[in-house]
């Protein structure tokens, strides 16, 4: 793992180091979703757009993981090409780039919270 796979605080009353972020329980915990109505799901969808390329790199099949991002990386200078010959501009659906130059989130659900979102 990379050498900031674990975050640690030190209370400075008592010297006392705590892990707060360990990636490596993170990471061995994670499961890819299951979509159980694919029609429902955007085709734009990341986990659908990037889905050959996740299943080959679980499976280690590092060829199969190159040309299934080789596919996306080409259908989105596709779409853009399409895009430029139409003179449309893209504009992200949702989220904004403000004058700090930060993207903020803009949710579907008015009762998602503005990102970002961090917790301790």
């Amino acid at each position: 793992m990379h050498c900031c796979s674990t975050v640690t605080a030190k209370n400075t009353d008592n010297a006392e180091v705590r892990v707060i972020y360990n990636a490596e329980e993170v990471i061995s915990g994670l499961q890819a979703p299951i979509v159980k109505d694919i029609e429902s799901v955007w085709p734009t969808e990341t986990g659908l757009v990037w889905s050959e390329l996740s299943e080959a790199i679980l499976s280690k099949d590092w060829e199969k993981a190159k040309e299934a991002k080789k596919r996306v990386e080409e259908r989105q200078r596709e779409l853009q090409r399409e895009r430029e010959s139409k003179g449309e501009k893209w504009v992200p659906k949702h989220f904004m780039y403000n004058k700090e130059e930060l993207w903020n989130c803009s949710p579907i659900e008015n009762w998602v919270p503005n990102a970002p979102i961090v917790t301790l």
